[in-house]
């Protein structure tokens, strides 16, 4: 197994993987996000608790969820995910009068571009595997194993510490 570089501290690798896939990201969403004819940003969202306790415990503030809890849609979306009934996640054409993920401000993510929600960042839209390369989708295969990898490290580390939602200590 390949030695990580970030192996002493998971929300360093973490972030430093958010970054390189964010790199190869960015340039596809930003040309074909604005029109897409199926929006993956909709509710019920890939967004959990733990992506939303990751970004506010590094500081960064959900500036247009002022006044309210930026956890609940977070808590809300994840019980009907949970749900037994649950069904794989819709895209906005499944949808009629689709709702927009309550994370999404003039258009863009409001997570920071190192902690966007896991789930996001690992889905790959149909879109992305038309329009983009096949040596960039290989490079974000493998960069989706490499961050589940280090979400993994990052979930077990934070339980270790006594810092996951109803461990001690959190």
């Amino acid at each position: 197994m390949k030695k990580s570089k970030g192996r002493g501290n998971p929300l360093a690798e973490y972030r430093r993987i958010q970054r390189e896939m964010r790199a190869l990201f960015d340039p596809f969403t930003a040309k074909g996000c604005p029109g897409c004819r199926t929006p993956c940003c909709v509710k019920p969202t890939r967004v959990t608790p733990v992506d939303v306790a990751l970004a506010v415990g590094a500081g960064h503030e959900f500036a247009h969820l002022a006044g309210s809890d930026p956890f609940a849609p977070a808590i809300q979306d994840a019980g009907v995910r949970l749900a037994g009934g649950a069904v794989a996640l819709p895209m906005a054409e499944e949808m009629p009068a689709a709702q927009m993920c309550e994370f999404l401000h003039q258009g863009r993510c409001s997570f920071p571009d190192d902690l966007r929600p896991f789930g996001c960042t690992t889905y790959l839209c149909p879109p992305m595997y038309a329009g983009l390369p096949d040596e960039t989708l290989r490079r974000l295969r493998r960069l989706s194993r490499q961050l589940e990898e280090a979400h993994t490290a990052l979930l077990r580390a934070l339980k270790a510490a006594g810092r996951m939602p109803g461990e001690a200590g959190g």
